[in-house]
């Protein structure tokens, strides 16, 4: 007769063996969320939308403060200080409607307050975004997500702020790559 329950066909497993099951059901679950974490804070620049401008300007430029343009708060501090003025941006390239390869020169690109990361594409509201639309004879290197310094006359349009299509623009606008430094230089 059988007895239910008895330890005759019971599996023994050495403390050796649980610890090692244990360790790798562990490397299993924390390996790919401990990359997944790495490549996003290594891929993530500052995001210039949160900061405030040192000053209110650079030479005979504005400085762009990108909070300004939120949800179209620049009609409320006067559109006839921002249109058709000269304008400093700092803000990352991205390209517009068209595709673009890293390198090509280009005559065109978008300058958005941040540069997303390798994981999470930069959020593009019309609100946010500054078509830059370099003078005659310009031309700069596409290089996505890279910080830049344009210059140029300011002109916004009408849209909705959280559609596809840029509202602002920069027309006859330099440009240059920009680093760090400038983030700590204008912004505080």
């Amino acid at each position: 007769m059988e007895h239910r329950g008895n330890a005759r066909g019971k599996l023994r497993i050495s403390r050796r063996t649980e610890v090692r099951t244990l360790l790798l059901v562990l490397t299993i679950t924390c390996v790919p969320v401990l990359a997944t974490m790495f490549v996003v804070i290594s891929t993530t620049e500052p995001d210039l939308g949160d900061l405030k401008t040192r000053s209110g300007q650079t030479g005979k430029y504005l400085l762009l403060d990108w909070s300004a343009l939120e949800q179209g708060d620049i009609a409320k501090t006067g559109p006839a200080k921002f249109n058709g003025a000269g304008v400093h941006a700092i803000g990352y390239m991205m390209e517009g409607d068209a595709p673009l390869k890293t390198g090509e020169l280009i005559t065109d690109f978008v300058l958005l307050p941040e540069a997303g990361n390798a994981l999470h594409p930069a959020h593009r509201f019309g609100d946010q975004m500054v078509a830059v639309h370099l003078e005659n004879g310009r031309q700069i290197r596409f290089s996505p997500r890279s910080l830049i310094s344009a210059w140029g006359t300011f002109r916004s349009s009408s849209g909705d702020p959280a559609g596809p299509e840029p509202l602002y623009h920069l027309d006859r606008a330099r440009a240059q790559p920009a680093n760090r430094d400038d983030i700590h230089r204008y912004f505080k």
